[in-house]
């Protein structure tokens, strides 16, 4: 089946820093879309042309990132046919988001999020500092609202996978993210997201972002190991109560 342009035009029309796109953000463009389902197994993509006019690239950067699709198995390119979505594991993916539970998704975090900050230090730009600045701005201007500190928070986690500018590490943690949004969070949110307990968190959240911006990897990661920790901690306490 071949992909329907509305389709196409949301991931086309993404934007990655107004900055020209190269293979690797194809990937990961065209990765993501893949693995949250929004592109499903046997939809065609465009041909390789109208990819490269649609992302404003040469022919050359998008076979790059096809040819790298397909040795992830997630794509297959037939000759005179095209390139079709080969990737069918969405359902078990799905499964495992489902069933997560809050203790074992701070647990996996604990391997993730402090490499994820040394990323940051190495590879973010002043721009993905001045744009981890804002979204960090945004979660420390709220105070009472366990609801709207939770979407900022995810968010500014968000921020900090993209500053690692590794295309797996920034799939990892939307996965992280989908988790944290299915029903067995409502219930935690509510009992471990009160004002004192978001001001610590907001305090935290300063202390990363500053050790970022001095490029300090291993304060960096120290900081979010204590993040972690406390909000690790806060959810023993919730499921004893």
């Amino acid at each position: 089946m071949a992909l329907s342009q509305d389709k196409f035009g949301s991931i086309a029309e993404t934007n990655f820093e107004d900055r020209r796109l190269n293979s690797s953000d194809i990937v990961l463009l065209l990765r993501s879309q893949i693995v949250s389902l929004n592109l499903l197994e046997s939809d065609r993509l465009p041909p390789e042309r109208e990819l490269a006019r649609k992302f404003g690239v040469a022919r050359g950067t998008v076979r790059k990132a096809l040819d790298r699709l397909e040795e992830a198995g997630l794509v297959e390119r037939r000759t005179g046919s095209g390139t079709y979505i080969t990737y069918a594991g969405g359902a078990d993916t799905r499964s495992i988001i489902q069933s997560t539970s809050p203790l074992e998704l701070i647990d996996a975090r604990f391997a993730l999020e402090p490499q994820m900050v040394r990323l940051a230090v190495l590879n973010s730009t002043g721009q993905d500092l001045t744009k981890l600045q804002l979204s960090l701005e945004t979660v420390e201007n709220i105070i009472d609202d366990y609801e709207a500190f939770s979407a900022a928070d995810e968010a500014f986690h968000l921020m900090l996978a993209n500053c690692t500018k590794n295309s797996l590490m920034i799939w990892m943690y939307e996965q992280v993210n989908d988790v944290r949004g299915h029903n067995q969070w409502e219930t935690m949110k509510q009992l471990t997201l009160t004002p004192p307990a978001i001001a610590g968190y907001n305090r935290q959240h300063r202390v990363i972002f500053e050790a970022i911006a001095r490029r300090d990897a291993e304060a960096a990661a120290s900081a979010m190991q204590g993040h972690l920790q406390r909000a690790r901690d806060a959810l023993v306490r919730a499921t004893k109560a």
